[in-house]
Order: structure tokens, then C-alpha cells, then sequence
């Protein structure tokens, strides 16, 4: 059979990504009224969610400075706004195309900045990386402070049935079987080391290494890190702030708020178009271990995503106008 060709595999791709969501969008939807979910949302204070899509914007600029401070030692200095529009040009492709994104931003900037693409899927590489390890420090921080409500929340999705229930065991043996895979490593580590595999995931870990060695040698390093812990707190805020924008939702806690917000994570990370189902179906489960139903639950995540998803079309499309602009002047120079 002879292999498929570029064009079919991102084809079959993105065909599963949008089956996915579609998928989850139908388990978010199964357990709710849709007249009751139409009358919360009308009911909803949408100052609240304004402030949300201004603070999802401010993560994106300080992404974008972040990003031209990782450019910097290499010896590249683009303008801060250009910097800043490639980032919104990465999360308006990714509304539609899953990971696509990442390649949009850096072409974008290379056109309008003749940077190399190669040093460009360097540094995005290094950012993401570095993204990982803090939705890893915050997913601990989730598990120390609701241990409770992380399970609760992996026995329902597990069961799929957006409801309380399914096994109290799941994250137990998704633990175990970290452990088991840990074991397993360190009693055929030779033979595993010896693999192609292993060896690609070597030089992929070394290489990270070695990035993460420049960050730390950085001149700006405090404004990196600070970059760096801002992003996150605007991810944090946008979500809490939205908390406010229904009157049932009001007096959750800083606590709630960062249990949801590794709900709102998880539903991003999973590759779906624009977050579409998976944010849904996650907020909302999360919502549901709360104590909320589901109709509450799901209210508060179409809130919460459909402010996003407006700013990020509103300001990514601004943004490719803008770089288009940029790419005529500079022709014209």
C-alpha cells in the first residue's frame, strides 16, 4: 500500500480533530436544557466577560514580548507589535486548523522581519515547553489544594456522562500505570535505550536542555520570567473574572477558579478547532463537581469560550491585516 500523501493525511486530520469535537460537544449538550441554557446566557452580566477578553488580549501581548526576548541573544530584534500580531495570527489559524497555528506565526514574523523559520520553530519550541512545565506546576497546585474535585472530575469524564459517577478508581489507575510504565522503564532500560525512539526522545530532551540553558544566561531574564508568570495569571483572571458574570457562580473562590482553570487548560491542550467540545464538555464537568447542574455548567464555559473565541477573531484578524500592510511597505522600501 503505497503511503499517503501530505494533503490526505492533514485531510484524515482534521477530519478526526472535528469528529472529536463534535463528539464532546454532543456529551456537553446531552444532559441540558437548551431553553434553560438560553436563558441563562441572556441573563448574564457581560461586563464581566468584556474584562475577561481584555485580559485574554494582555496574555497575548505578553506573549508576544516574551517571544522577542527569546529572539533577542540570537541576535534578532523585531518590532514588539509585530511580534505581538504573529502571536494573534497563531491563535486565529489554530480557531480553525489545530496546531497549524504555530507554523502561521512564524511565518508571519519572517516576513515581515527576514528572521529565519528555523530559529523561529526554535524558540516557539523552547516556549512551549516551558508553557508545559507551568500547566504542570499548576495542575499540582489543582491536586494539593482540591485533590477531591481533580478525581471527581477524572471519574466523570471518564464515564462520560457530563453527571457525578462513573468509577472512584480512574485516576488511581492512571497513577498506577504511570508508576507500572516507570518500573517497566528501569527493568528494560537497556533495551529501551537502545531504541531509534529513545534515542530521538534523547536528543529531543537534550535539546530543551540546551534552551533552557539560554534562558537562564539571558540578559532579561527577570522580564522573561515575568512574562512568563503574567501569561498564566491572565489565563487565571480571565476565567475567575467570568465567575462574577453569573449571579449562581458569584461566590466561588480563588481555589474554584484555579480548579477550573486546569479544566479550561486541559480542554485547550486536546487538539480540536478552536477548543470547540472539549473546553465545553471539561468546564462544565468541572462546573458539575462543584455542586452546579449542568445547564449552570455549561452557561458559564459557552460564556467563558465565546468571549475568547470573539477576541481572538476580532484581534487575530486586525493582526493578519496589519502584517499584510507591513509586508507591502517593506516591498515597497
Amino acid at each position: 500500500m503505497e503511503p499517503l500523501n501530505p494533503l490526505t493525511k492533514n485531510i484524515l486530520k482534521y477530519t478526526l480533530f472535528a469528529v472529536i469535537a463534535a463528539a464532546l460537544l454532543g456529551l456537553a449538550f446531552k444532559n441540558v436544557d437548551p431553553q434553560e441554557l438560553w436563558t441563562d446566557l441572556k441573563q448574564a452580566h457581560y461586563g464581566y466577560v468584556l474584562a475577561s477578553m481584555i485580559i485574554g488580549y494582555a496574555a497575548i501581548v505578553s506573549r508576544g514580548l516574551r517571544w522577542k526576548l527569546l529572539l533577542e541573544p540570537l541576535g534578532y530584534h523585531p518590532k514588539s507589535w509585530n511580534s505581538i500580531h504573529s502571536v494573534s495570527t497563531l491563535y486565529f489559524v489554530n480557531l480553525a486548523l489545530p496546531r497549524a497555528g504555530e507554523l502561521a506565526r512564524c511565518t508571519s514574523l519572517n516576513q515581515v522581519e527576514d528572521i529565519p523559520v528555523n530559529k523561529l520553530f526554535g524558540t516557539v519550541l523552547l516556549e512551549r515547553t516551558i508553557d508545559m512545565v507551568f500547566l504542570i506546576l499548576v495542575f499540582g497546585g489543582a491536586v494539593v489544594v482540591n485533590f477531591d474535585y481533580i478525581e471527581q472530575l477524572f471519574n466523570i469524564t471518564a464515564s462520560g456522562s457530563g453527571e457525578e459517577g462513573g468509577s472512584s478508581y480512574i485516576l488511581y489507575i492512571l497513577l498506577g500505570l504511570v508508576a507500572a510504565a516507570v518500573l517497566l522503564f528501569f527493568a528494560f532500560r537497556e533495551r529501551i535505550q537502545a531504541s531509534p525512539l529513545f534515542v530521538k526522545v534523547r536528543d529531543f530532551y537534550e535539546g530543551l536542555k540546551e534552551g533552557f540553558k539560554a534562558v537562564f544566561k539571558m540578559k532579561r531574564q527577570a522580564a522573561f520570567w515575568f512574562h512568563s508568570v503574567f501569561i498564566w495569571l491572565c489565563y487565571f483572571f480571565m476565567v475567575y473574572i467570568c465567575f462574577f458574570a453569573i449571579d449562581e457562580t458569584a461566590h466561588l473562590t480563588i481555589a474554584d477558579g484555579l480548579f477550573i482553570m486546569v479544566a479550561a487548560s486541559l480542554g485547550i491542550v486536546i487538539p480540536v478547532p478552536g477548543g470547540i467540545g472539549a473546553y465545553h464538555y471539561l468546564v462544565m464537568s468541572a462546573m458539575v463537581v462543584l455542586g452546579f447542574t449542568s445547564e449552570v455548567g455549561l452557561t458559564f464555559a459557552t460564556i467563558v469560550h465565546s468571549g475568547q473565541t470573539l477576541m481572538l477573531l476580532g484581534t487575530g484578524a486586525l493582526a493578519m491585516f496589519i502584517l499584510y500592510l507591513e509586508r507591502r511597505l517593506k516591498k515597497k522600501a
